[in-house]
């Protein structure tokens, strides 16, 4: 096996293996060939060469005969130059016998050229004359040889040509060209190519390796497909919980990465959220572990419930859970998400097969801010987590990584917790905004204005508590507050022998949506024994545009019992001419913005008159908020505006001052008109 090394270290492609083969099978046989045919061709050629000498030997002597008898030396040097001339022989020469003969001799033998010299006796009639000695061209048989070679040369290169070209061909169509398509077919199999199955029509070797590679193409295809299968499992198992179902740790850093990228190049604050549930431990250790997989799992749909589609949501680990907020501008919108999530990992879970166990944990949050709190993601979690166990230590809800953000965080939760208890135990109070006849100046009614009488920082206005109580879910509780009160003190002026005609109460965008507004309404009506005409539901327009089918429903419903709807902020929202021809609201109010800088602006004058001009055509009253000047309500009542509500002529009051107002309007004017 040694012998066969050196050539087992050749890397030959088989292209040139077949090349090499047919080069060495054609030139080596010929090469033989003409060493054997060199060596046979001189074996027969030098016997028949010594009998052509010999026969030449002969036919000299019996030519020289006669003229050797009859002593005739011209026919003699004759008969020697026609011996000579001859190709083979280079020289003759004849000794005679008799006395004082002189040898004959004709040469013509080149220097250094081999001779070979043959003799035959001359004799006539069995009586010696003579010796005739001729001398041969010993290359004479190289000659001919060299001739031979070249004859046979030739036919073998004519032979080992015309053999090339067949098997050439022969190479090419029946074993090159079938090599390179299965090598194309291999290529595709090990790249997944386009290239597919090969047609293979032979039925060579070659051909059942085609179709054999054309099954094994077939069976790789259904192993990777059966592989990407898997992978896809494989890829769900690593970036999904088994549990909740919702992304992983490492799923949730790759779309961080990306919300990060997207944040960035638009300038835009995100919010990650670490949420880490309180009494979780106690409920898996006394239900056991079932029951805490199964609160994992509500309590994760319940955040993905309570998040928008374009937040993020992950189980970090055990119990905490990771949220991303792409989109955290205000601040204060986070702080409300949060919330929003804590009231609803906060109701109570029913766990077991048969829902007979009910448990019920709360949640700690820490909330960082990106970019401000940190760029990379593990220190904008590392934040967050630190701001987590900051909101355990302190009892539980949320807190922010910035300090300054905490402090108002706890200041919103605490005016969120004392409005509840003021809601509760009567600490808000209502105060009242005359609204007058912009002709004749008189009283015509009153807008009913929510006042906080907070036992330490004393009389707060709207602006300090509205916007928690929006955001926390408070307002529809002190909407119906607001709806009852008002109701109840019309009824107590009304006992008195008052009548302010009618009072309007601000209704907000979510009590508006309630489906049970218009019942509030009758219940309220009906308690304090009112008639619909005598309270006004007073809208935003933006309110009344969020959803028209919704808006439509409950004014009609409204419409249909009696109650007056009014437009407020009128200008600031969409204002569009649709919804007014559709929705027919009894009065629009001016936004104040509009009446700041009449009658100065000409703008302002533009659309104050348009506004104006719109209502008179459809038979809409118009109310002009904001009239702290003289020259604002000059300029309205050229206008023509119906109705005139500003400092200019009444601030907003308690019952009392608004009980005064009407007594002393009913001495001046005698009752209010209707």
């Amino acid at each position: 096996m040694k012998r066969f090394a050196p050539f087992a270290r050749l890397s030959l492609s088989i292209r040139s293996t077949v090349l090499l083969a047919i080069v060495l099978g054609l030139i080596t046989p010929a090469v033989l060939l003409l060493v054997v045919e060199s060596r046979l061709a001189r074996q027969t050629q030098e016997p028949l060469v010594q009998r052509g000498r010999e026969a030449m030997l002969a036919v000299a002597a019996g030519a020289i005969n006669e003229a050797m008898w009859t002593l005739n030396d011209a026919s003699l040097r004759n008969t020697l130059a026609g011996v000579l001339a001859e190709g083979n022989v280079c020289g003759v020469e004849v000794l005679e016998q008799r006395p004082g003969a002189i040898p004959l001799r004709l040469d013509k033998c080149q220097p250094g050229v081999p001779v070979a010299q043959r003799s035959a006796a001359v004799v006539h009639e069995g009586q010696t004359l003579g010796e005739i000695r001729i001398r041969f061209n010993d290359t004479e048989i190289d000659t001919l040889l060299a001739d031979r070679r070249a004859i046979v040369l030739r036919l073998v290169l004519a032979q080992v040509l015309a053999g090339t070209l067949v098997l050439l061909v022969v190479l090419y169509t029946r074993l090159l060209r079938p090599i390179d398509r299965l090598k194309t077919q291999a290529s595709a199999i090990a790249t997944r190519g386009p290239a597919g199955t090969i047609d293979w029509n032979r039925s060579d070797e070659l051909g059942e390796l085609g179709q054999h590679l054309n099954s094994v193409r077939l069976r790789i295809d259904e192993l990777f497909g059966q592989l990407e299968t898997k992978n896809a499992e494989l890829h769900k198992l690593a970036m999904f919980d088994q549990l909740t179902g919702l992304p992983n740790r490492t799923l949730f850093r790759e779309l961080y990465q990306h919300e990060a990228h997207s944040a960035r190049r638009a300038g835009q604050s995100m919010a990650l959220l670490f949420i880490d549930l309180d009494r979780f431990k106690a409920v898996n250790d006394s239900l056991g572990h079932e029951a805490g997989d199964r609160l994992l799992l509500a309590v994760s749909q319940r955040l993905v419930q309570a998040l928008r589609q374009s937040d993020l949501v992950c189980r970090h680990s055990g119990d905490e859970f990771l949220v991303l907020l792409p989109h955290a501008e205000p601040w204060e919108s986070v702080a409300v998400t949060a919330e929003r999530m804590l009231a609803s990992i906060q109701e109570p879970v029913r766990l077991g097969a048969d829902g007979s166990q009910l448990a019920q944990v709360g949640a700690s949050i820490g909330i960082a801010l990106f970019p401000r709190d940190g760029d990379d993601f593990d220190m904008l979690v590392r934040h967050a987590d630190m701001a987590m166990y900051q909101a355990k230590t302190q009892g539980g809800r949320c807190s922010f990584f910035h300090a300054a953000l905490n402090d108002s965080l706890r200041e919103r939760l605490e005016t969120e917790r004392e409005l509840a208890h003021a809601i509760a135990h009567d600490e808000l109070v209502l105060y009242y905004q005359p609204i007058f006849d912009a002709r004749t100046l008189e009283l015509r009614s009153f807008e009913a204005l929510v006042r906080w009488q907070h036992p330490v920082r004393g009389l707060l206005p709207p602006g300090e508590f509205i916007a928690v109580a929006e955001e926390s879910g408070q307002i529809r509780e002190l909407g119906s507050w607001t709806l009852r009160t008002a109701c109840a003190q019309i009824a107590q002026w009304k006992h008195s022998g008052l009548a302010p005609h009618r009072v309007a109460v601000n209704v907000s965008a979510l009590q508006f949506r309630d489906q049970h507004l218009v019942t509030a309404v009758q219940t309220a009506l009906s308690a304090n024994g009112l008639q619909a005409h005598e309270i006004e539901i007073e809208l935003t327009e933006s309110t009344l545009m969020a959803d028209n089918d919704l808006a439509q429903g409950i004014v009609t419903s409204l419409r249909e019992i009696g109650v007056a709807l009014v437009v407020d902020d009128f200008g600031t929202g969409y204002s569009s001419l649709s919804y007014l021809k559709r929705l027919r609201p009894d009065k629009i109010k001016i936004d104040r913005s509009f009446v700041r800088d009449l009658p100065d602006d000409a703008d302002d004058c533009s659309l104050t008159e348009a506004i104006l001009r719109m209502a008179q055509a459809l038979g809409i009253r118009v109310v002009a908020e904001g009239v702290e000047t003289a020259a604002q309500r000059d300029y309205l009542q050229g206008q023509g505006c119906d109705l005139l509500q500003g400092y200019l002529l009444g601030r907003p009051e308690p019952a009392e001052a608004a009980a005064a107002r009407m007594a002393l309007a009913e001495q001046n004017k005698g009752t209010l008109p209707a």
